[in-house]
């Protein structure tokens, strides 16, 4: 990738302005807009599609790479009180995952372009170590000599007595079992001196490097957790640094700390604050996670809430990135005249391309259309990035063995790492939170999603943003007037962004929805609204959206299907305080509002559907007009063949379905590479049997009338929508989607 690019939005009205921020290696580039309306390339399709939108941006702009730094860490400003010149004492306890993966900081004014400043860190091997960086220039680094265990809880402290030399260091084990050879306490005198005071500020989880580009550089990322920092202004004696590792408050000791920032409060921000009477606050960057269990953790409860003094705690990795800060490379007023729809910043130099969507909602007081489309981009960023395709247990499970990476966009994603809500990070620990304020390059036009086909060609192909631009492409080719609005827009503001629409269609796989938009959803289907929802594995996943930030999201996959475990005790949100996992653990199951629910998913071929007897309902026959009695249904697509496969959703009366519902057709008879949804396993056996034999393995097509004179239609298939386009959009897919959606968009009602 040699011109990549992010916008600092996804949605935007006219007269809005959106800033790209773009790192080229060339000299120059070309951006332009570009409308959006089909990006899968495969050659059986219509092909790709966009259209170019004049406005004031075009033209070419100087290049300039920009940095993508990776890292979390917490920085509190400079302040005389941290300027210690003198004696101090630094403790803290510790969880160290990657211990040995060379020097890291714990808790440091340590400024490396001169060598001068305190810390605490790990040392090369893994051990305790003490930095210091005299007034004269000499440098000092006692170490225990003690690698530490990975992912094991330590009590940490470090002394230094500017009087005598002597350094202190305390390394123990929380669990002191006999014969620990990882546990130390190390005396070693030193010359005497003053520590070498700098205007750098303290840093923990890393180590200042020096400013650039505007913002601090730190180096020696910290890969764990840490808990209960603070800072003397002595040295302590054995005996006291003995009571805080027992649990004595820091403010009991003589003269009470300079500092002691508490991680138990402030969950849901980046704000870490010094309990003290000096209130030397300070902020993370790039969000490491919060509300993770500490050392004193019990198990007597799981939900922070309840109990914040066990979790106290913040886990910073290496590879933590929340706002890449790149600088501004141009800006777009959003035209008056743009219609709604999905867009890109198309980015050129040669024959290197990127392009940035983002997603013009209709300007305010406009008419609205009589269709709204509402973009998942929710689960755009759940998926974003995605790479687990590196896991060799994953690509060992498919039928044919492939390269990864090989497309320029996943290089770029490996080589910087950046990561989905389905990888992990450095350490083994899982990805709980994504960001929009960075590339996210498997959110682009043209590119192949590996999942698709994996287990059968290992080709991939459109997934999110490309299988929802077969809903755009086939809306624009049947004529229909729709608006375009963000799962992010319908989060914030609810229900009265859907109730001037007749219908509201979902994009091909909306899994990552907030309780906000399930709440908005359920009002606007109450009040008469109609609801097609043209996907499989929807509404599944518990998303929040960051108070403060709404640019992020967390997820934490305590239940359903995953890619990784959280910890223990790890399952509620820190951004929401709400529990994670799956809605249907939580009572409100994708069934109760859309008559089906997630079931399973293969990914290999996809099936058509089969009409059932109740498809011959008078109520139905709306839909099927121009259908055939026996004829399958999509038997053809652009996704694994066919119009029903990949992630399906069954109909369950017992979960919600509604008892009025039309179970309309099926997709069943599936390969054994579909299998049940592991929350519908409540034992692993000998005779769980996939898709082929089990019943509860199907996509079903589902219609029944809501209030007020509304109705919902769901087809309950990732790959519905790639079929809207075989046969130049003449086809019994198109028809019954064509069928349902004037219908809905009609002022008849359903009685």
């Amino acid at each position: 990738m040699q011109i990549v690019g992010y916008a600092d939005r996804f949605s935007a009205q006219p007269g809005d302005t959106i800033r790209f921020m773009v790192s080229s290696k060339h000299q120059s580039y070309r951006a332009d807009i570009v409308r959006l309306i089909h990006g899968d390339l495969n050659p059986e399709g219509p092909g790709y599609k966009e259209e170019l939108v004049a406005t004031e941006v075009d033209g070419d702009y100087p290049g300039q790479f920009q940095e993508l730094v990776t890292g979390s860490y917490a920085i509190i400003p400079d302040h005389q009180l941290l300027r210690r010149s003198g004696s101090f004492t630094l403790q803290a306890w510790i969880y160290p995952t990657t211990p040995s993966k060379g020097a890291q900081g714990i808790l440091t004014k340590w400024s490396a372009p001169d060598g001068s400043g305190y810390g605490l860190m790990l040392d090369d091997e893994g051990g305790l170590s003490l930095w210091l960086g005299f007034a004269d220039g000499r440098v000092e680094r006692v170490s225990t000599g003690k690698p530490m265990r990975a992912k094991s809880w330590y009590f940490v402290a470090g002394s230094y007595d500017a009087s005598t030399g002597k350094v202190s260091l305390h390394q123990q084990p929380h669990s002191m079992w006999p014969r620990d050879d990882t546990a130390a306490v190390v005396d070693k005198t030193v010359a005497a001196g003053n520590v070498g005071e700098n205007d750098v500020p303290f840093i923990m989880a890393g180590y200042y490097a020096g400013d650039g580009s505007g913002r601090v550089r730190v180096d020696g990322s910290y890969n764990g957790k840490i808990e209960q920092p603070a800072l003397f202004g002595r040295a302590l004696s054995e005996d006291e640094i003995e009571s805080l590792r027992r649990g004595d408050s820091p403010s009991q000791l003589s003269g009470g700390p300079v500092a002691t920032w508490d991680f138990a409060r402030d969950f849901s921000s980046d704000t870490v604050t010094d309990s003290s009477a000096n209130g030397l606050h300070g902020s993370t960057v790039n969000r490491p996670a919060r509300a993770m269990a500490g050392h004193n953790w019990t198990g007597k409860d799981t939900n922070f809430s309840n109990i914040p003094e066990e979790y106290g705690v913040i886990y910073f990795h290496d590879d933590d990135l929340d706002d890449a800060k790149w600088n501004v490379s141009f800006e777009l007023k959003v035209p008056d005249e743009l219609k709604s729809g999905v867009y890109a910043a198309r980015l050129t130099s040669g024959d290197d391309e990127d392009y940035v969507p983002f997603f013009v909602r209709p300007g305010k007081g406009a008419t609205p259309a009589p269709i709204l489309f509402v973009v998942p981009t929710a689960s755009y960023l759940a998926y974003a990035n995605f790479h687990q395709y590196e896991v060799a247990s994953l690509s060992e499970s498919t039928s044919d063995t492939f390269e990864f990476p090989i497309s320029p966009q996943d290089k770029y994603i490996m080589e910087n790492r950046l990561h989905s809500l389905y990888d992990v990070h450095s350490d083994g620990g899982g990805v709980i939170y994504s960001s929009r304020l960075r590339p996210i390059l498997t959110m682009r036009p043209k590119y192949n999603f590996r999942i698709p086909s994996i287990q059968s060609t290992g080709e991939g192909g459109p997934w999110q943003l490309n299988a929802d631009l077969h809903l755009i492409d086939w809306l624009e080719a049947k004529g229909y007037d729709y608006d375009v609005v963000t799962d992010e827009d319908l989060h914030l503001e609810g229900v009265d962004l859907l109730t001037p629409y007749r219908a509201v269609l979902s994009g091909s796989h909306p899994e990552y929805p907030s309780g906000q938009m399930l709440d908005a959803l359920e009002a606007y289907l109450a009040g008469g609204g109609r609801h097609m929802y043209l996907g499989g594995n929807g509404y599944y996943f518990i998303t929040s959206f960051a108070p403060e930030s709404p640019h992020c999201i967390e997820v934490r996959r305590s239940e359903g299907s995953k890619t990784w475990w959280p910890g223990p005790g790890e399952y509620f949100h820190s951004t929401t305080g709400e529990p994670g996992g799956i809605w249907r653990h939580r009572g409100r199951t994708p069934q109760r509002l859309f008559g089906v629910g997630f079931t399973s998913q293969g990914f290999d071929y996809s099936l058509p559907y089969q009409r059932l007897p109740d498809s011959f309902d008078p109520r139905a026959e709306f839909i099927f007009e121009g259908i055939g009695s026996d004829e399958p249904i999509g038997d053809f697509g652009l996704v694994q063949g066919g119009a029903g496969g990949v992630e399906i959703d069954r109909a369950d009366f017992d979960l919600g379905t509604p008892h009025h519902a039309l179970v309309l057709a099926t997709c069943g008879d599936l390969s054994d590479v579909y299998l049940l949804v592991i929350e519908d396993e409540l034992v692993t056996h000998s005779g769980i049997t996939g898709g082929a034999q089990h019943p509860l393995v199907r996509a079903d097509m589902v219609f029944f009338e809501g209030p007020n004179g509304g109705g919902v239609f769901s087809v309950g298939s990732i790959s519905w929508c790639g079929s809207l386009s075989h046969n130049n959009y003449d086809n019994n897919v198109s028809r019954i989607t064509d069928n349902v959606l004037k219908r809905f968009a009609s002022d008849a009602s359903f009685d």
